[in-house]
């Protein structure tokens, strides 16, 4: 269940995502639990993922935003192992290193950046890039 703190965050973030999404990305929470929110992002141009659509998950704790998210992608990329955490800086492998001023876009549009530019995200969820 959430906290009212990480209920107020979450909807204030989609409705922000509503009026202003974006680039490559689609996300909402579960109508049921807002703590987990499904994602879509669209393979950018010029990058070896163009065209794709990748599915995923982002499973926020109820101390959200004081405590990160766990972040999945359940469509094989390539890059990240599907239905495993993705470990990064944003997400709950670290949370020494959450900031709470991020957000679901923020953290959506890192993932965008590490299929275009892998070396900014290293990863035990990826894989080797090549």
């Amino acid at each position: 269940m959430a906290s009212k703190a990480a209920q107020k965050r979450l909807s204030k973030e989609y409705v922000a995502m509503q009026k202003e999404p974006p680039p490559f990305i689609w996300a909402a929470p579960d109508e049921k639990n807002i703590l987990t929110w499904n994602y879509l992002i669209r393979g950018p141009p010029d990058s070896p993922f163009a065209g794709g659509e990748y599915h995923g998950v982002l499973l926020f704790p109820s101390e959200y935003p004081f405590k990160p998210p766990g972040i999945k992608m359940y469509t094989p990329s390539g890059r990240f192992q599907p239905d495993r955490k993705i470990c990064f800086s944003m997400s709950d492998f670290h949370p020494g290193s959450w900031n709470p001023a991020w957000s679901v876009a923020t953290i959506l549009r890192w993932i965008v950046a590490g299929k275009t530019e892998p070396e900014l995200i290293v990863s035990a969820g990826a894989l080797p890039v090549t």
